[in-house]
């Protein structure tokens, strides 16, 4: 089983965590790992598993946890935003939130960029080509055909 301490991704950010945000940040390190691993038995694969096996698995994993931590923590409720103003005169505030961002207020999520680096396939829909067309055989054979079997013309 992957072991993430507290420590390992608190070192890394641009400050320290406040006291309510330690207790925030642990619980958040355990929802993660519990949705990575939900990723996986989606795919049917077993993640603890891979990762005891995969040295590769298991260090993407700690920093995906670490990645996934520090925007719920930092960014918390601003995922998606784009900009905000606030007037004081009248009190008018506006906020304006990016096309195409789920908005998660503060938790833990699974993008597709960290789902393809843990091996999992993101987006089926976005993986999926229709084979490539046959081709027809060599348009040289064709040069004095001009038509269906019956055609008189060229002849």
């Amino acid at each position: 089983m992957i072991a993430i301490e507290l420590s390992e991704i608190t070192a890394i950010f641009p400050r320290a965590l406040e006291l309510d945000e330690i207790a925030r940040a642990e619980a958040l390190i355990l929802a993660a790992l519990d949705l990575i691993e939900e990723a996986f038995l989606r795919q049917g694969r077993a993640f603890y598993l891979e990762a005891e096996t995969s040295r590769l698995l298991n260090l993407t994993a700690k920093r995906v946890v670490r990645e996934m931590i520090s925007e719920a923590i930092h960014i918390g409720d601003n995922v998606g935003r784009a900009s905000a103003s606030s007037t004081t005169g009248p009190q008018s505030d506006s906020v304006t939130w990016s096309q195409g961002v789920g908005i998660h207020w503060g938790g833990v999520h699974l993008n597709d960029r960290w789902l393809r680096e843990l091996g999992l396939l993101a987006n089926s829909a976005s993986d999926f080509h229709f084979p490539h067309a046959k081709r027809y055989a060599d348009p040289a054979g064709y040069l004095g055909y001009y038509g269906a079997e019956f055609s008189e013309r060229g002849r």
